[in-house]
């Protein structure tokens, strides 16, 4: 059983509200608490005497939000009596703490299941305040131990909130079919999407309402006006048109037109619009037959509608989408999404199918922070610093690759030998001291190269080496 409460100012409103479904045969009254005169099990409201009972509390002191109003929703399977609801609401009022002051329930059948409405007021008598603190949960820990005692089915956490704001499809034949057109018209207006009132049309047409638009002049004053109609499952209107003002205010032209302006954002976001679009085309690209396509997108939550003139001509492509609760005409998605590219895909047997079918294309994978960080900075001028080179495979990151030869010394070379035991070749010529120096600082730039770094002990080693060789050669240069 979940419970809604909600508190206001004005106690003839919530009254007027109760009053107005039981007049119209949506609701009785089931039980009146220290009120005047009989109301038990009425179909009559006493809108007076109502009034007269709660007035000698209104009248003792001024509060914010006096009025307290609470509906009490059992789940659709449970079966409750007149007398068990009777009772629920009478033991529900007293633990709440409103057993002393003056109530009505009224049971309603406007919606799918029967539920209760209950009207008091927090201020007592003698002037003091009924406290709302930790109402909400106060009223579920009572509803819980009803379910319990009552052998009720519990409230599914989320279910109820969804139970109430979930559209149905309109039945003609069932009671109350103005209250199934007002609570469809009015949630789909205010939960989805949409661009037009063709394509709220469309929507509506999925649960069994039509509208009209109509427009005239009165007093040299133009006007827009809305009307609307249930249809049975072929789409034909039954029943008696009825006007958005006698409806509901939220679906009235005025509003519409707010609502079409504040989706127009939206409407118009790639990120709305992207992925219907791959969706459709994918179902474009694997579907052979129209009914193909519309059972394919039906599995990826997207109801596709096709309006077709007398001929059977498709003049109209709408694609609604109930997960972002998005309604897009397909003109809106692009030129190859478009009535008549649809009317030659399916009703044309000799179309050129490649050139109607739009490109698939997969979406691009979000890159990573750095990577998407470095792609934001700007291009590198020319004097900048070259990118690093990728080493050669078998080269660790960490090497630098070599660079390239400069000296004649410094040519590409195969050892065959262990270090230290590489033939020399034969002493050339006599040699100037600069060049000797040149071809011993070559040797060791060889092996420093080739062989990795050396030790300080083998520096000093090659050092002495190299130092002890100039010194012969010097020696035989000038005993020559």
């Amino acid at each position: 059983m979940v419970g809604r409460i909600t508190k206001g100012a004005s106690i003839r409103g919530v009254l007027e509200y109760n009053a107005g479904k039981v007049r119209n045969g949506e609701a009785t009254v089931l039980y009146g608490n220290l009120v005047l005169g009989d109301c038990e099990q009425s179909d009559t409201f006493d809108m007076r005497r109502a009034l007269l009972s709660f007035q000698p509390y209104l009248d003792t002191r001024k509060i914010k939000d006096p009025v307290f109003h609470v509906s009490l929703n059992p789940d659709i399977t449970d079966c409750l009596t007149d007398a068990q609801l009777t009772e629920i609401a009478r033991e529900y009022m007293e633990r709440m703490g409103f057993g002393q002051q003056p109530y009505y329930v009224f049971k309603h059948r406007d919606i799918d299941r029967e539920h209760i409405h209950i009207v008091s007021v927090r201020l007592r008598d003698d002037g003091s305040i009924i406290s709302d603190s930790q109402d909400r949960p106060r009223s579920k820990a009572i509803l819980q131990d009803i379910e319990r005692r009552y052998g009720l089915r519990p409230a599914v956490k989320g279910q109820e909130q969804r139970e109430f704001d979930t559209a149905r499809r309109v039945e003609y034949g069932r009671d109350n079919l103005k209250q199934q057109m007002k609570s469809a018209v009015r949630l789909l207006a205010e939960q989805y999407r949409f661009g037009s009132i063709s394509e709220f049309r469309t929507l509506l047409n999925l649960y069994n309402v039509d509208l009209e638009e109509r427009r005239g002049e009165a007093d040299g004053k133009r006007w827009n006006g809305i009307v609307y109609t249930a249809t049975d499952e072929r789409g034909a209107w039954v029943g008696t048109p009825i006007k958005s003002s006698a409806l509901t205010l939220k679906g009235g032209y005025k509003f519409l037109q707010k609502q079409i302006a504040r989706n127009d954002a939206d409407i118009k976001s790639e990120q709305i619009k992207g992925p219907i679009r791959a969706a459709v085309a994918r179902a474009m690209h694997r579907a052979r037959t129209q009914d193909e396509f519309v059972r394919l997108l039906k599995a990826d939550g997207i109801d596709a509608v096709f309006r077709q003139n007398a001929t059977g001509r498709i003049t109209r492509a709408t694609f609604i989408d109930h997960r972002t609760k998005t309604v897009l005409n397909g003109s809106r998605l692009g030129k190859s999404y478009s009535a008549n590219v649809f009317q030659e895909l399916f009703n044309n047997p000799h179309a050129d199918r490649a050139s109607l079918l739009p490109k698939l294309t997969a979406p691009a994978p979000a890159a990573p922070r750095q990577q998407a960080d470095e792609q934001a900075k700007p291009q590198r001028s020319e004097t900048a610093a070259p990118p690093r080179v990728v080493p050669p495979v078998g080269q660790t990151a960490e090497q630098p690759p070599k660079p390239a030869p400069t000296s004649p010394r410094q040519t590409e070379k195969i050892r065959t030998s262990p270090r230290g035991l590489s033939p020399r070749p034969a002493q050339p010529a006599p040699r100037s001291m600069g060049e000797s120096l040149f071809h011993a600082a070559g040797d060791l730039l060889e092996q420093l190269t080739e062989d990795g770094p050396m030790s300080q002990e083998e520096f000093e080693a090659m050092r002495r080496n190299l130092s002890r060789k100039h010194k012969r050669r010097k020696k035989q240069g000038i005993s020559r």
